[in-house]
């Protein structure tokens, strides 16, 4: 018998996507962008002077961007500025942890100078011949705030999610949710007179003697008759139960970083919070006290302010919503019965909410406004990764001899008894592991990257586990390296009515041998947004980390395990993930923003407010009001083309965005911020004995 690895088939999902209001109004005080990130742009080309604005896109699909940029030309020595547009392809190399996207295979498609014709070709010769010096590097936030503000042309698929409300449960008094990933399956723990449930991320034991369960709280035991409680402070916990608690964490996979100056979770203090264990999915609801209710201005919405939930009241109906993985519920108390509500059927005023309010963030999850459209253009964007062929490696480990099933509306089928997403094409098996994939003529491989994809994989429906592994991609590659991204889609967030979801909504049964390994969940956790890098994060209600095994939680609650996540870092300032971090050596190529060549950021700031517009001519902002250079040189007053406002509009907040994202990152540990794995839960569960 193969043995499994201990380590879990981590949940899938830990998403992506930046949202801020539209109107940004930032309360963090901004420092600069590096002067590397600054527009615009200029050089010295064959005696001229070429000063470059920042790329206006046009199209973004997968990696290649199709953008034009407007610059200006004067000659040395000379004082009148030609002006021109310049339009650009690259492939784009995605690090979403920096934000930072660099232009790779840079190359120029068109120059024009309409009003400079006559001397249009030399202008072009000195462009294209001085390339290695164009910026190569722009920050993600200015791209996705001109696409957002000018409906630049992207791609994005709609996911025929599933919608079924979980179990929504209500406490006015402190509670925490325990998960258990169907009926619970008992496993003895040798040397003591405990079994473990072993398909749930808590450490609860059972005492068979005295037909009872123990919930392992940090400080105290909680101990019930039944899984449906009530669950209370064990007052004399038998022997045995701490030294059960070391034996499973002995045989956990430890984290190898070293956490030892981290606080970890606070001791439980006062009276222990109310346990509600749910062995389907299940969100918890959560209120200090009896609901306190707050107006949102402008609207005939209430929010309720005293809990860390969603949670709102419209006077005009009487009817009571919750906000839960990008889902909206609706009931006529909070006790329940929920249905699900279309986010195109929410009533209007939820559209109206200011982006400045304490509840501004569900904007997002609002179809039509601004907000959730910006959402779903981030989506598209992939994480991109250079992948050595010689280096990355794969293993997989199977529970017994390797099981597979049928996937649904396909010819595949997918390992079912493995903490690895392994799929049967043909007459051959692909892997897929931290955003790359590999393939064998075996199960158990040996593995080599994979340069091509079956289209098939592509087809997998999201009432598989593996739909998550359609979103990681090949977009290149040559005797020595592959090009990998994967889109959002691949940590959980998917497209529906409009707005970006968390979870396909499907429960998945998990497999259940010596070891569980589980499947992504999309309820229990209580998904909800992020502020900066995307998008997903998971907060037990009431802070309760105590009832998860920290290092065991997070395996389970991020995207992918991500062995630099810890319960204490949910306290500090950190981002979105990047799976392509977790591999180790030379696996993948480090990124570095290369040094611009000549391109320096152009003297005085910018000057002039110069854009490239679709017309073919060269528009610039003064004051109040737009002009228009005409093909002979002279400047008209002029109502902006359609697109032009937004295009302004759109450079101000991509400024404002980059600027607070490193203003906020320079006050976490002297530097950028690191990962923050989010937190989609529930995933491949396992490896628990």
């Amino acid at each position: 018998m193969m043995k499994p690895s201990n380590r879990t088939r981590t949940s899938r999902f830990a998403a992506l996507f930046c949202f801020l209001a539209a109107a940004v109004t930032c309360v963090v005080a901004q420092t600069p962008p590096d002067e590397g990130l600054r527009w615009p742009r200029e050089m010295d080309a064959d005696g001229m002077h070429v000063t470059i604005y920042q790329p206006q896109v046009d199209q973004w699909k997968q990696d290649r961007l199709e953008a034009r940029a407007a610059v200006t030309v004067t000659r040395s020595g000379g004082s009148t500025p030609m002006y021109g547009i310049v339009s650009l392809t690259a492939r784009t190399d995605v690090d979403k942890e920096s934000r930072i996207v660099m232009l790779e295979n840079f190359k120029v498609s068109s120059v024009s100078f309409p009003a400079a014709k006559s001397q249009e070709s030399e202008l072009e010769h000195a462009i294209r011949g001085n390339l290695r010096d164009w910026p190569r590097t722009v920050t993600l936030d200015r791209l996705l705030a001109d696409m957002a503000m000018t409906q630049a042309e992207g791609e994005n698929e709609s996911v025929p999610v599933k919608n079924d409300p979980p179990k929504i449960l209500y406490s006015a008094t402190p509670a925490a949710l325990i998960m258990v990933d169907g009926q619970p399956v008992l496993r003895a723990l040798p040397g003591t007179s405990f079994q473990r449930v072993i398909n749930t991320p808590a450490t609860l034991l059972y005492d068979a003697a005295a037909s009872r369960y123990y919930l392992d709280g940090n400080s105290i035991w909680m101990t019930a008759s039944t899984l449906d409680g009530p669950w209370t402070a064990a007052p004399n916990p038998p022997p045995g139960l701490d030294q059960a608690k070391a034996q499973i964490e002995e045989t956990e996979q430890k984290d190898p970083h070293d956490h030892s100056k981290d606080p970890g979770p606070p001791p439980m203090t006062g009276a222990p919070p109310a346990v509600f264990v749910s062995t389907t999915p299940a969100e918890l609801l959560v209120t200090r006290g009896a609901p306190a209710m707050s107006p949102i201005p402008r609207t005939k919405l209430l929010y309720v302010t005293n809990t860390d939930n969603n949670m709102f009241l419209d006077v005009s109906t009487q009817g009571y919503y919750v906000l839960l993985s990008g889902r909206w519920f609706r009931a006529k108390s909070f006790q329940g019965p929920w249905t699900w509500v279309p986010g195109s059927q929410l009533p209007q005023d939820f559209a109206k909410i200011p982006p400045d309010s304490p509840k501004g963030a569900v904007l997002a999850s609002v179809p039509g406004t601004e907000q959730a459209r910006e959402a779903v253009i981030a989506n598209q964007i992939p994480q991109t990764a250079a992948v050595r062929r010689t280096e990355a490696k794969f293993e997989v480990h199977y529970d017994g001899s390797p099981q597979f099933r049928v996937i649904e509306g396909t010819s595949m089928e997918y390992a079912v008894n493995t903490s690895s997403d392994v799929i049967h094409v043909g007459a051959s098996y692909y892997g897929c592991h931290n955003g790359v994939w590999f393939v064998g003529d075996a199960p158990v491989g040996p593995w080599v990257v994979a340069d091509t994809i079956p289209a098939e994989i592509y087809q997998i429906p999201p009432s598989s586990p593996l739909f998550h592994d359609r979103y990681v991609y090949v977009y290149g590659s040559d005797p020595d390296l592959v090009y990998y991204g994967y889109t959002p889609g691949y940590l959980g967030a998917y497209v529906w009515d409009g707005a970006v979801v968390f979870g396909t909504g499907w429960y998945y049964s998990p497999w259940v041998g010596d070891y569980w390994f589980g499947w992504p969940w999309t309820w229990g956790f209580g998904f909800g947004f992020g502020y900066w890098g995307g998008g997903w994060f998971w907060r037990p209600s009431g802070g309760y980390w105590w009832y998860h095994n920290q290092w065991y939680a997070n395996r389970i609650y991020s995207g992918h395990w991500n062995p630099q996540w810890h319960p204490g870092d949910a306290e500090r300032f950190h981002y979105n993930t990047n799976v392509y971090n977790r591999w180790q050596g030379n696996s993948v190529v480090s990124r570095a923003a290369r040094p611009e060549g000549g391109a320096g950021l152009a003297r005085g700031g910018q000057t002039h407010d110069i854009y490239a517009g679709s017309d073919g001519q060269v528009w610039e902002h003064r004051g109040n009001s737009w002009y228009r250079q005409g093909n002979d040189g002279s400047w008209s007053k002029s109502q902006p083309e359609r697109g032009l406002d937004e295009q302004r509009q759109s450079r101000s907040l991509g400024e404002s965005r980059s600027n607070e994202y490193r203003s906020l990152g320079s006050r976490v540990e002297g530097g950028m911020p690191h990962t923050f794995s989010g937190g989609f839960g529930g995933g491949r569960g396992g490896g628990r004995r």
